[in-house]
Order: C-alpha cells, then sequence, then structure tokens
C-alpha cells in the first residue's frame, strides 16, 4: 500500500485535532499524535531520570507537565535539557508510528513539525489556518489562557506567516465543522494518489 504521509501545521488552536479527526471520518486515515507521543516519552523512567539530572525541582515520581510547561517557559537553559533529552526520542517514536501505520493517508500533527525539520518525514505539510481572535478565544476557554500568555507561549513557535510559507497547501478552519469538513474534502480530493513513498 502507498503511503501518503500528511503533516499538519498552525498557531496555537488553529484547529489541528479538528482537521485531523474529519479527514480521519473521510479516509480511515491513522492519526498520529505527537503531543500524545510526548507524554508517553515523558512517562518514561530513563527520561525522567536524565530530566532530573538537568533540571532542578521536578519532585518525585510522575512529571506535572504542566508545571514541567511552566518551568520551562521562563527557563531557556531548562527548555534547552527539556528537548534534548526529549525530542530525539519523540521523533524515533514518530517514526516508528508512521512505520506501523495501515493506511494510505497518515497524519502527523505536531506543534513543532518544522521548527524540529519533522516535516522532512512527510509528503505534504498542510497548514490550519485561523484568525489569532478566534485561536487566542479558544485557548482561553478551553485552556484557561490569558491573551498575554496565548501571545507569550506562542512566540515561542515560529511565526503563522512563516509556517504557511513552508506549507505545500492551506486549509481554513475559521467558519465552523461543516466549512471545514467541505476544505478536508477538497485537499483530499487535491491530493489524490500521489506520493512521493
Amino acid at each position: 500500500m502507498s503511503r501518503l504521509v500528511i503533516g499538519l501545521v498552525g498557531g496555537i488552536a488553529s484547529g489541528k485535532s479538528t482537521v485531523a479527526r474529519l479527514w480521519a471520518l473521510e479516509t480511515a486515515a491513522v492519526h498520529v499524535d505527537a503531543d500524545a507521543i510526548a507524554r508517553e516519552v515523558l512517562g518514561r523512567r530513563e527520561v525522567l531520570a536524565a530530566l532530573r539530572r538537568r533540571i532542578k525541582g521536578l519532585g518525585k515520581g510522575r512529571i506535572d507537565r504542566q508545571m514541567l510547561a511552566e518551568k520551562v517557559f521562563k527557563d531557556p537553559r531548562a527548555l534547552k535539557a527539556l528537548e534534548e533529552v526529549t525530542h530525539p526520542r519523540i521523533r524515533e517514536a514518530i517514526v516508528l508510528a508512521i512505520g506501523r501505520a495501515k493506511a494510505r493517508h497518515v497524519l502527523l500533527d505536531a506543534a513543532l513539525l518544522q521548527e524540529t525539520g519533522a516535516d522532512e518525514l512527510c509528503d505534504a505539510v498542510v497548514y490550519v489556518a485561523c484568525p489569532a481572535r478566534k485561536r487566542r478565544a479558544r485557548t482561553r476557554r478551553t485552556r484557561g489562557w490569558t491573551d498575554a500568555h496565548h501571545r507569550a507561549r506562542e512566540a515561542r513557535q515560529w511565526s503563522c506567516m512563516r509556517k504557511r510559507a513552508r506549507a505545500d497547501l492551506s486549509i481554513d478552519n475559521s467558519d465552523g465543522q461543516e466549512r471545514t469538513r467541505s476544505e478536508v474534502r477538497r485537499l483530499i480530493a487535491r491530493l489524490g494518489p500521489r506520493t512521493k513513498r
């Protein structure tokens, strides 16, 4: 079976998971969620030990992801340590998940897909477009973030303009689920059977 690996990128709360879910409903695609993989990697004993050696104040037992996020958000050295310990393991797990997928379409949803070079694993990268005001409203409602916190978190990623410029295709996720479903169908038809793999 030929496989088409499609990367999903966009600003925070742009709706990448929604696009992945609708795409899977249309094509039985496999959704490789890098955030879920990162959670699994963070739970590994050797990862916990490595992080505790390099980042102070992580405590015992499982690491509180919210506390870790706040710590690395404020301390560039802690962020560097986190990335050096986890990113190679996350990438390895992503490659394994893609390789095991028994589907023609594999959707790779990773917040830092382009920043980490993981877009090279993809046949095509789709930018999920959604206005900043709507994305900020989503994070206020679902994550309890202030607008300032949203902007500060997003500043740690590539700008939406840069992500879109590097993507191959785009999809509009600003006008409700039915419009997004139509956009997903349009892209599925456009991608067709072509694949580099």
